[in-house]
């Protein structure tokens, strides 16, 4: 195959609805379309939120209707039909079902390289259900039948393989995030704020991502409340799919006295960069995590981050934010008061050299650039 021919890769992906790996996906796709890839996706269920974005821009998005773990012979037959007309160079598992999806789909395109991906590390296996750990389990057997296992961060690598990946078949590659979309904008961040209720003065801090034990949105809201009755400006919103008024997880921590009036839980948003512009400071209060997308978000709209040390979060943010440990609830609020304590001139510096590290390592034209790089060395192979 030419450096210029165009590659033909099926994604087979868990799922499509709101999350970090599908919004990856989403941004990649059109990357590599630009490069000249022809790229299809699928998803083992419905289309959900995230498909139905990529649909209505044009991208080619099927539903298998299926309900995994568990395959259906409808569903095969659907993926069977599908990998015959596209006859693909490369099946590209996303997300762990679908990783196993794509060696049955192998078995209708024995031409293509196979390759998976991980999205997420392994810190916390006890939170996930048993029907997750074991396809987890399957997924590792089966990874030495793949050319490739991708890994968006290095401590994804050490753990999975530590539960049995194949070491040899390892490689990295952060998701990849559009600066265009995530972006600092003064005139929206003002709208943002205004519309929130927030003033001049204040100093706003965000935790954005779905409702889970892993997240440890608890945390956030413990170390708020210390914030609180430090610092009188402070203010908290959170935003996810689940972080609504009436989670009993939350609401008996949103109602310490610290933080009456003070907290503001947004629900599920599809306006996230215009809302991270709003932002003094994004905090990542989880107990695990791979390459956290929300981290990289805010970076890119020039937002300083507070972060716990799980997964890659700290190389990400490097000089550019404030690192604690993990599940330290007094450490947590130490770095958020920091964070908010800082010159203003400093958060701003902070927040410059966080959008310029994402533009030089995490951008999506150079994550982009090294998918079709390990596409075409495959194929050539």
């Amino acid at each position: 195959m030419c450096e210029g021919d165009a590659v033909k890769v099926l994604f087979l992906a868990s799922g499509l609805g709101l999350g970090g790996a599908e919004t990856a996906l989403e941004r990649l796709v059109p990357a590599l379309q630009a490069r000249g890839a022809h790229c299809v996706v699928a998803s083992l269920r419905e289309r959900g939120v995230v498909g139905e974005r990529m649909a209505q821009a044009g991208h080619a998005v099927h539903a298998l209707g299926m309900r995994p773990p568990l395959p259906s012979l409808r569903g095969l037959l659907r993926l069977r039909r599908l990998v015959r007309e596209v006859q693909p160079d490369v099946i590209q598992g996303w997300m762990y079902h679908g990783n196993i999806a794509a060696h049955a789909a192998a078995w209708f395109a024995p031409q293509a390289s196979v390759l998976g991906a991980i999205h997420q590390t392994l810190g916390r296996p006890e939170l996930d259900p048993w029907t997750t750990r074991a396809v987890i389990g399957l997924d590792a057997r089966l990874s030495r039948r793949m050319a490739r296992v991708i890994y968006v961060a290095e401590s994804a690598v050490r753990q999975h393989v530590a539960r049995g990946y194949a070491a040899d078949k390892a490689c990295v590659l952060p998701n990849g995030f559009d600066l265009a979309r995530f972006t600092p904008d003064a005139s929206v961040r003002r709208q943002q704020r205004t519309a929130l209720g927030f003033g001049d003065g204040d100093l706003v801090f965000g935790c954005v991502g779905r409702y889970h034990p892993v997240k440890n949105q608890a945390a956030f809201l413990r170390a708020a409340a210390i914030v609180a009755s430090r610092l009188p400006q402070a203010q908290f919103v959170m935003v996810g799919d689940g972080l609504s008024p009436g989670n009993a997880g939350l609401d008996p921590l949103v109602a310490h006295p610290a933080l009456h009036g003070r907290v503001q839980l947004l629900g599920a948003r599809d306006d996230i960069p215009a809302l991270m512009t709003a932002l003094d400071a994004l905090v990542l209060s989880s107990l695990s995590e791979g390459l956290p997308n929300v981290v990289a978000e805010a970076m890119s709209c020039s937002v300083p981050c507070v972060v716990t040390d799980v997964g890659d979060a700290a190389w990400m943010v490097g000089e550019t934010g404030w690192i604690v440990a993990p599940g330290d609830v007094e450490r947590l609020a130490a770095g958020m008061t920091a964070a908010a304590t800082a010159p203003e001139s400093e958060r701003i510096a902070r927040g410059e050299a966080a959008r310029a590290r994402v533009a030089s390592t995490l951008s999506i034209d150079v994550v982009a650039d090294e998918y079709l790089r390990l596409y075409r060395g495959l194929r050539q192979s």
